[in-house]
């Protein structure tokens, strides 16, 4: 579905019942359940109209870690808003998902979720007309304490 508008990717998407996939990527954030470290990958985002994280239209595109049906569709959201920091490159809104299908997933050994939690950064204006506007999680975010801090919003959701 890629070069339509961005009202009619999103009826296909309704009438399909298939999130849209764009053409956007970027690096993210992931702990994986299975108490491998931490990592950063890239991701591509989907459309989303139908749950907690429908104010940024779309998102990562977590289905391959959570499954399609309800490891993705029972998912939470949190943020934190970084507006100044001695690392500029950290300056901006971090937002973290976990899934709650606790029945579908491992219990994580890193976080206590279930499956796997990510962690997406925005600039502090966060979004455009097409939604959110993500840059890449720097490097430098994964040995800083704004990483338990996310998590620690994340955990009160």
């Amino acid at each position: 579905m890629t070069g339509l508008p961005s009202a009619l990717n999103r009826l296909y998407s309704w009438l399909s019942g298939e999130p849209v996939v764009r053409e956007t990527s970027h690096q993210v954030l992931r702990i994986p359940a299975d108490g491998s470290p931490p990592h950063l990958l890239r991701l591509k985002t989907i459309e989303t109209d139908d749950n907690v994280d429908c104010f940024m239209v779309h998102i990562p595109d977590f289905r391959l870690y959570w499954g399609k049906e309800e490891g993705f569709q029972y998912r939470d959201i949190a943020f934190l808003e970084v507006i100044d920091h001695s690392q500029p490159e950290l300056v901006g809104k971090y937002f973290a998902w976990k899934s709650f299908a606790m029945d579908l997933m491992p219990k994580s050994k890193h976080t206590g979720f279930y499956g796997d939690a990510f962690i997406a950064k925005t600039p502090l204006w966060e979004n455009d007309e097409n939604g959110a506007v993500y840059e890449d999680i720097p490097v430098a975010f994964l040995a800083s304490p704004l990483l338990d801090k996310v998590l620690k919003e994340l955990h009160a959701r």
